[in-house]
């Protein structure tokens, strides 16, 4: 007997259970020590543009190199926050922080009048009578609006380069409340140190709690779902110890390969989850089928390597092919969404081939060494609990299909015209990127943070970096305040603008000096700290357009708009000869993001679409079994267009892969279907027969598979996180459509395409009878003609 490879396979499999576990224990050892490295990211620029980009490169060589900053916030309330009490407190807090390390400046109400003491006394520090204090900010008017909007309210920012690493911002966040607390602030003044290194420690830590959290969730939604399809086989609840050890696997290349966690790739653990018990139901469900024949162990096993293994690859490559569109989105987050979970499907398709059949195999030598009798009648209990339990269902199934099949012109036309609203629909719907609406929003330091934003105002910017030989030049000096105070006058969102030339301007009684040596004695009167914000050297200096809460008042699109005009103005308004100027700054690289998220998701749609149609192609061969599964699923996707309409959702990078998600998973539903379709069609010989045939018997178990993969995205829809949990609810909503497309649209596409086959295979063999008939006609005649002429020369 020649033994092929992949019963070969099988017989290794079935020789070496013990070797493999040892192995998978191994692995699993590796994977836990290296899944200890994973960083934990919060939300920054790089997670939503491309490093390698143009924009980015600009970006972070030209603003963030030479005037990235960012601040941590100190809000001071109280009722009254100008006393002298509470003035020497800030001063405190002030001059520990300047001490601190990666600290680049202090700003505060006390400073100003601390200077301003000094000034007038010739002792720095802060007077004990509140009539010093008042007139010392009132000498400054205008000018403190943003620090002290009024008497109850003050901030303290604490300026640091844009290039410091989430470490150092959470030791430096750290380090401020120790020193808040040891400031002495006098009873009644409340201290919230707030801004974007508190936020960004929330969110990671918000994360790491909600990751457990899903996980359990999904472990319990998972065991529920395989009491209620699985308990028929023996030991039912294996496939989800299994498919977590596919995710151990997934976490320890995670940290081998420094792939970061991110609140997008946290939601791809649910649905790993989802469809990796799926490829382990299906290695338990067959072997248990093969067992209870009665046939040998190695039998066992090795039909289910040669039958089982390659038909769940199939079904993995189908859904890697949606996944594999991902990489063609710009947003780095989306990519390696799309890298996680392709390696979380290899990893759940290894443990379920491998760690599941060796279980199952080692467990039941075990139990048939201790009573073999026992054994063949609970199976036969089991197969009878089955087949009661598949029948029900399945009888469901097929009357679904048949009333599809008697309506199918209504189902195709009802099923189209949604599917073309719904299409419509999601043009229609907005994007969101400010990440502040995907985290909890009751999160402490969100709500402080727009607390922040409340009293004092917004702080977006619009970052404009001009270059030129010497901006210190006069000339260039007035170019960048003119164009600054067009900005303003022209625009009504630019609500302030702060340059070089504003600052040389303030401190030199509202007009810039005419001659270089006057500019250069001002900017040398500048403190270090504020001049250098503004300009770097002599060749490169920024404006700074203040926009308040733009992503709030204005929107992605809003913000996108505004920024085409300041390009506009830009070339109108026109720099000197020499000179150049470059838009940049978070909101401009952010606003790349609204393109990828729109015109890039039908992009990722239609490369997924393509690559499941060729992967097809190439395994079917066959033109109508590689479109027919794809076709349903489209319908699919403009249905979900039209739920995220309806429900007034917005895409984010997650829910911007929802159609290749779509694409990847439902497919499978309307292969598996299509399969046992053609072989009950080898068998009845009649379309009508084997569609019945094959809603009844494989029908009970697509519903097994669409209710656990249901189940695990689910866990989804109870993240804290806003961008999880609606991704949760669509990708349940997904599901659910995907199977019942694949009960009703798909079966009338199926048999419609499959009868027009064979209505063309039947005209086509009428074409070659009656062609064969011509030609034979012709031969016959031209027989007769030669025969005629043969005839007339004998007679001659």
């Amino acid at each position: 007997m020649v033994i092929g490879g992949k019963n070969r396979f099988g017989i290794w499999i079935e020789r070496h259970p013990l070797l493999i576990i040892a192995a998978a224990v191994l692995l699993t050892a590796a994977s836990i020590h290296y899944a200890q490295f994973i960083e934990m990211q919060g939300m920054q620029t790089e997670n939503f543009v491309g490093k390698d980009s143009d924009l980015y490169q600009k970006y972070d060589h030209l603003f963030m190199e030479k005037f990235g900053t960012q601040s941590l916030m100190v809000i001071i309330e109280g009722d009254d926050v100008t006393t002298p009490s509470v003035l020497k407190a800030m001063d405190r807090l002030i001059q520990r922080m300047e001490e601190a390390p990666s600290v680049l400046g202090v700003d505060g109400i006390s400073q100003i009048v601390a200077r301003a003491e000094e000034n007038a006394s010739g002792i720095r520090g802060i007077p004990d009578d509140q009539a010093s204090i008042d007139r010392y900010l009132e000498d400054h008017g205008p000018a403190l609006s943003f620090i002290l909007p009024d008497k109850r309210h003050t901030i303290v920012a604490i300026e640091t380069p844009l290039t410091l690493t989430e470490r150092e911002g959470e030791v430096l966040l750290q380090e401020t409340e120790k020193v808040a607390e040891i400031a002495s602030f006098p009873p009644g003044i409340e201290v919230i140190v707030t801004g974007d290194a508190a936020l960004g420690l929330a969110i990671k830590t918000e994360m790491a709690t909600s990751n457990g959290i899903l996980m359990g969730l999904a472990g319990l939604l998972m065991i529920l779902a395989l009491l209620l399809v699985f308990r028929h086989v023996n030991w039912p609840i294996l496939p989800l110890p299994t498919v977590f050890l596919g995710i151990i696997w997934t976490f320890g290349i995670m940290g081998l390969a420094h792939i970061p966690m991110t609140m997008i790739s946290v939601s791809a653990f649910p649905i790993l989850i989802g469809i990796g018990i799926d490829y382990a139901i299906q290695f338990h469900s067959r072997i248990e089928e093969e067992f209870s024949r009665g046939g040998t162990m190695l039998d066992a096993v090795v039909q289910t390597v040669s039958h089982t293994a390659p038909a769940v690859l199939i079904a993995l490559l189908i859904t890697a092919a949606g996944f594999f569109s991902l990489f063609s989105s710009t947003v780095p987050m989306i990519q390696q969404f799309g890298l996680l979970c392709l390696i979380g499907l290899i990893m759940c398709y290894l443990s379920g081939l491998f760690v599941e059949i060796s279980l199952l195999y080692l467990a039941e030598r075990r139990r048939s060494l201790r009573d073999p009798q026992r054994r063949s009648e609970r199976d036969e209990e089991g197969g009878q609990d089955e087949t009661a339990n598949s029948s029900f269902v399945g009888e469901m199934v097929n009357r679904a299909v048949q009333i599809s099949l008697k309506r199918q012109r209504a189902i195709l036309v009802l099923a189209l015209v949604l599917s073309l609203a719904g299409t419509y629909a999601d043009t229609q719907v907005p994007v969101d990127t400010d990440f502040k609406n995907y985290i909890p929003q009751d999160l402490p330091p969100l709500v402080e943070f727009r607390h922040l934003n409340d009293i004092f105002g917004g702080s977006d910017e619009i970052n404009i970096v001009v270059q030129g030989a010497d901006m210190t030049d006069p000339k260039a000096m007035r170019w960048v305040d003119e164009f600054g105070s067009y900005l303003k006058s022209s625009r009504q969102q630019i609500y302030d603008t702060t340059s070089i030339a504003t600052m040389v301007r303030a401190a030199n009684g509202g007009f810039i000096p005419e001659t270089p040596a006057g500019i250069k004695e001002v900017l040398d009167s500048l403190p270090p700290a504020q001049r250098d914000k503004y300009i770097d050297g002599h060749d490169t200096a920024l404006i700074d357009l203040n926009i308040g809460q733009a992503v709030r008042d204005l929107g992605e699109e809003g913000i996108d708009r505004l920024l085409v005009e300041v390009k506009k103005d830009g070339i109108w308004f026109g720099p000197h000869p020499g000179m150049s100027i470059t838009i940049t700054g978070d909101l401009v690289v952010m606003t790349t993001v609204i393109d990828a998220l729109t015109t890039g998701r039908t992009e990722m749609t239609l490369i997924g679409l393509l690559l499941i149609f060729l992967i097809l192609l190439a395994v079917y061969r066959d033109l109508i079994k590689a479109l027919v599964p794809v076709l349903p699923m489209m319908v699919v996707i403009g249905w979900m267009g039209g739920v995220m309409y309806v429900a007034g959702m917005s895409y984010t990078p997650l829910t911007a892969t929802l159609g290749a998600l779509i694409l990847g998973v439902g497919s499978e539903y309307s292969i598996l279907m299509m399969e046992r379709f053609y072989e009950e069609l080898d068998r009845l010989g009649d379309e009508g027969l084997a569609i019945a045939a094959t809603s009844k018997s494989i029908g009970a178990a697509l519903m097994a598979s669409g209710l656990t993969t249901v189940f695990g995205f689910a866990a989804l829809m109870a993240s804290p996180f806003l961008i999880t949990s609606n991704f949760g609810i669509l990708t349940v909503l997904a599901v659910i459509f995907a199977l019942a497309t694949t009960f009703t649209v798909f079966p009338v596409l199926l048999l419609g395409m499959e009868k027009e086959r064979t209505r063309i295979q039947q005209l086509g063999q009428k074409v070659l009878v009656t062609a064969r008939e011509i030609k034979m006609a012709a031969c016959r005649r031209q027989q007769a003609t030669l025969a005629s002429q043969r005839g007339g020369r004998a007679v001659r």
